[in-house]
């Protein structure tokens, strides 16, 4: 069964978002053909390879059911919402529609409003009533400008009506952007809609099922029994997370803490709680079921029949994430064949878990959620049997010690398990999780039991409600402390990089096949041969790609209605120019900007350019120089009344980053090959005055191509600009100034900035703004100027790429 997950496995990647049924459908009948034309020709022959031509189309086939199978999800009907997503998005103006459906998933609730799934099953456009099916993401939001609406709290099951815009979910902005429209795909919810004001939400009878509502009705108890009963903030939200798998009530940086020390899987319901919820059930129920004078026919069925509905009721509670259906999938399969008497192989039973969750949603296989469990699982069965066998028998002796023993030897394995995963999409394995399991798991048992009994007991045993409630407490406590002390003081212990060369990828997963096949020298061996082979393949590759030649990278980030660029000079020397926006609802520092940093391995910035002092070019510098070293901060002297830039220049001198003051004539010496010259301003500006004409513009240059970054400099200063230094403004890449707004871009200056040489002008802008930018005017003289306009708001971000002789699109994509 596990080759068959696997095989299965293989044809939902190679389809990946095709809806093409034809190859597919071609496979499976070359696979047929091929079984049949063996069994023919080798039907009355001693020796033959009917066998092995069995095994191949029968790989065929399972590969190209997995093909198919995701062919059919990827296919939508006619009348699915989807189809509207993409008239809305296609169309020049908002189309506004309303929705009607349920609330298919528990709400998640944010600092800036509630997010719920909502399941359509019609649409009206003005008086037309039309069927539709699908899904889609309702944000329920609080305005930044203004007062904000006062939606109802809604639970999973309620049935509304919405009015608001369609909109396509946004894919990746930035290299180290997480997708997360791909992310709702495959989820099976293929739009957004974002409401903020009340009455475009009205609630309609609730929906007809009875699982549902049922499901609903018992979450909001527990919800408010938690809030009844828990006194403390962070033991609620930790148990929402445990019993509700709700995480969006846990502080980030308790989250960062747990993320840091391998401790986050203790936050996730996972198959550990199902272990601890179910097979701790299922255990009791046998000596209680036997005193009562059941049969042990009767017995084994009724604690397999309880166990199971609790374990399904328990699936739906905490939301149905992928690793709970792994462990309730293998679950099933176990007691079952406890059941019947037969014997349950882990492997085995890992693979029907596996086919039966990619059968049901193929796109699955994608989820890191889906990745983590199967490796974790998968490297439990196989290693911990190998492992423990070359452990001293002392540690064994006493009870105490053979917990803790197996404790630690669960998270090594768990944690090589996972080791290529984590280091793929996360960038870092925490291995502090190593020694703290062994404090962390108990209490996470202890915090969950306790939860469990004060939500399922507040409304009818209140006095017991509160004894379980203070037992919570006691676990979620010494998780915290188990998760915060390690991020303190075992920080040294995460190693941080970023596998992401298959090659590389495919190495770990080799060397771990080496510890699986470890009692089998013959293959043990080959595999050892292969990680060696694919690791000087990885190398060589980035030769072969020409990697390691000196290049300048610029890196226009999209940082919404802001500026922000990162250029790396050919000598490794970093700096950033602008940090994009920083207020109460976002911030690009830690958004955007530390993400990348961490993504590419960059851990300083040599310099730190803020052009002028508007939070939407300074602010997210705040967040960078707390997180990361930075060489200097450079910017114009301006001492601007504003409490945040007044902040951030405060910051700089508590953590001793050098700041220097820069005007026209300056040079910046980071890179002997580049040079990076000041044009403006001329002068230190004056408190008062506006900063859009007093930015730093800077003019960089290596060999034969060159960059003009603006700021945003407005009609004033574009005029000083062009009577100051006429044609020998003209560069290769231009950085257009003030988000393309109507008061920059002037004619003269266009005229001077853009030559023959000129290639690409780049408009950092957000795709919604307020203020209707870009201007079509001024990208108009761009575009009569021949250049090629670049809009952060149309492309993501722009990454640039020079040789020294020409500048090329990186396509990060």
């Amino acid at each position: 069964m596990l080759v068959m997950a696997f095989g299965l496995g293989v044809g939902v990647a190679l389809a990946g978002e095709s809806a093409s049924f034809a190859p597919w459908l071609l496979l499976l009948a070359v696979s047929v053909s091929v079984a049949a034309i063996a069994a023919l020709r080798s039907r009355n022959r001693l020796v033959t390879l009917r066998k092995l031509a069995f095994a191949v189309a029968a790989v065929l086939v399972v590969i190209s059911l997995g093909g198919l199978r995701t062919a059919g999800w990827n296919a939508l009907p006619p009348h699915h919402v989807q189809h509207l997503v993409l008239a809305s998005d296609t169309s020049e103006t908002d189309l506004e529609v309303r929705l009607t459906g349920f609330v298919a998933d528990p709400p998640e609730h944010l600092s800036y409003g509630a997010r719920v799934t909502l399941s359509v099953d019609s649409v009206a456009s003005g008086v037309v009533v039309h069927a539709t099916s699908g899904r889609i993401q309702v944000l329920l939001g609080r305005s930044q400008y203004g007062d904000s609406a006062i939606f109802p709290d809604l639970e999973w099951g309620d049935r509304i009506n919405v009015t608001g815009v369609l909109r396509r979910a946004s894919g990746r902005r930035n290299p180290a952007d997480f997708d997360y429209g791909a992310y709702l795909r495959r989820q099976g919810v293929h739009g957004t809609m974002s409401i903020y004001e009340h009455d475009h939400v009205v609630f309609l009878p609730p929906t007809n099922s009875l699982v549902v509502r049922a499901v609903g009705s018992v979450r909001s108890d527990v919800e408010r029994s938690f809030a009844r009963f828990l006194r403390n903030d962070d033991a609620r939200a930790i148990a929402r997370a445990l019993i509700l798998g709700d995480r969006s009530g846990i502080d980030r940086s308790v989250r960062t803490a747990f993320a840091e020390t391998g401790l986050m899987h203790l936050l996730a319901v996972s198959g550990l709680h199902v272990l601890l919820v179910g097979f701790l059930l299922y255990r009791l129920l046998k000596p209680i079921l036997g005193r009562l004078g059941f049969s042990w026919r009767r017995t084994e069925f009724l604690r397999a029949g309880v166990t199971l509905c609790v374990l399904c009721f328990y699936l739906l509670l905490t939301g149905g994430a992928i690793s709970v259906q792994r462990a309730f999938i293998m679950a099933v399969v176990w007691i079952g064949a406890t059941l019947f008497q037969r014997k349950s192989d882990g492997l085995n039973t890992l693979g029907v878990a596996g086919i039966i969750i990619l059968m049901i949603r193929p796109a699955a296989l994608f989820d890191v959620g889906f990745q983590l469990s199967f490796a974790a699982v998968g490297a439990l069965i196989v290693l911990v049997p190998i492992l423990r066998q070359r452990i001293p028998d002392v540690l064994y002796r006493y009870r105490l010690s053979k917990a803790a023993t197996d404790l630690v030897l669960t998270s090594v394995v768990a944690t090589l398990g996972t080791a290529p995963v984590m280091l793929y999409h996360f960038g870092q394995l925490p291995l502090a999780g190593l020694v703290l399991n062994v404090i962390a798991i108990p209490a996470t048992a202890t915090a969950l039991f306790g939860g469990l009994g004060t939500g399922l007991l507040g409304y009818h045993v209140p006095f017991l409600a509160d004894a379980f409630a203070a037992v919570c407490e006691l676990g979620t406590s010494v998780m915290m402390f188990a998760g915060e002390q390690g991020a303190q003081s075992l920080d040294w212990t995460v190693i941080r990089m970023f596998v992401r060369e298959p090659l590389v990828v495919l190495a770990l997963v080799s060397g771990l096949l080496v510890l699986a096949f470890w009692i089998r020298p013959r293959v043990r061996w080959r595999f050892v041969a292969l990680t060696i082979l694919l690791i000087s393949l990885g190398a060589w590759t980035s030769t072969i790609r020409n990697e390691h030649q000196p290049r300048l990278d610029v890196l226009f980030l999209d940082v919404g209605q802001g500026d922000a660029t990162l250029v790396t000079l050919p000598n490794g020397k970093t700096m950033l120019i602008d940090a994009g926006l920083r207020n109460a609802y976002t911030d690009h520092g830690t958004r955007t900007i530390l993400p990348h940093l961490r993504r590419f391995g960059i851990d300083r910035l040599d310099a730190v350019v803020l052009t002028h002092a508007d939070a939407d070019h300074f602010g997210g510098a705040l967040s960078v120089m707390e997180h990361i070293d930075v060489g200097r901060l450079i910017h114009s002297g301006h001492q601007k009344d504003n409490a945040l830039w007044q902040r951030t220049l405060a910051v700089a001198d508590s953590l001793g980053v050098p700041q220097r003051t820069v005007m026209a004539g300056d040079v910046l010496d980071l890179d002997a090959s580049v040079r990076v010259r000041v044009l403006h301003p001329t002068g230190i500006p004056q408190s008062w005055e506006d900063g859009n004409d007093a930015s730093v513009v800077l003019r960089l240059e290596y060999n034969n191509t060159s960059f003009l970054f603006t700021g945003d400099v407005e009609a004033s200063g574009e005029s000083s600009l062009v009577s100051t230094y006429g044609s020998l403004l003209a560069s290769t890449v231009v950085k257009v100034a003030h988000h393309g707004s109507s008061t920059s871009s002037t004619e003269p200056f266009v005229d001077e900035a853009a030559d023959s040489t000129t290639e690409f002008a780049v408009v950092s802008v957000a795709k919604r703004n307020r203020y209707g930018l870009p201007n079509e005017e001024p990208l108009a003289r761009w575009i009569t100027a021949g250049v090629d306009v670049l809009e952060t708001a149309q492309e993501g971000a722009v990454w640039l790429q020079s040789n020294g002789t020409r500048v090329e699109r990186v396509n990060w994509r």
